[in-house]
């Protein structure tokens, strides 16, 4: 019975983690499909004009504000989702051990999303500035 157990549960993580590198992989696709488009638009605008002109058009300003506000979201929300992981985990064990620490584990999991909030301001001022 309890291998029986232990083998349902090590094929439910196993699932989780092909569908947590499905998500990585797809996430990889999409920074790199960005990059090959910024850069095919700077070989375009190349082309048409002259290369230093093209480089400061594509890769300046507004470009290099668009993806350090994309970067500022998306790093946050990769150390947020890392902090609740284990804090959530933590705080699990902890209210199974004692119940009456719910309120304190719950205020740990917000403190560790709110990085995710600060990212999303930090890319919102960003873009206040373009």
């Amino acid at each position: 019975m309890k291998r029986q157990r232990e083998r349902r549960d090590r094929g439910r993580v196993e699932a989780t983690l092909r569908r947590v590198q499905r998500a990585n992989r797809a996430a990889v696709a999409a920074v790199v499909l960005v990059v090959a488009i910024t850069l095919a638009r700077a070989a375009v605008a190349a082309s048409e004009t002259g290369a230093a002109e093209a480089v400061s058009e594509v890769l300046g300003g507004r470009a290099v504000g668009f993806l350090s506000a994309a970067l500022a979201v998306g790093m946050a929300c990769i150390g947020a989702g890392y902090a609740v992981a284990h804090v959530g985990a933590a705080s699990v064990g902890a209210m199974s051990e004692r119940p009456e620490l719910s309120g304190r584990a719950l205020i740990f999991v917000g403190l560790a999303e709110g990085i995710a909030i600060y990212g999303l301001i930090v890319s919102v001022m960003i873009l206040g500035r373009l």
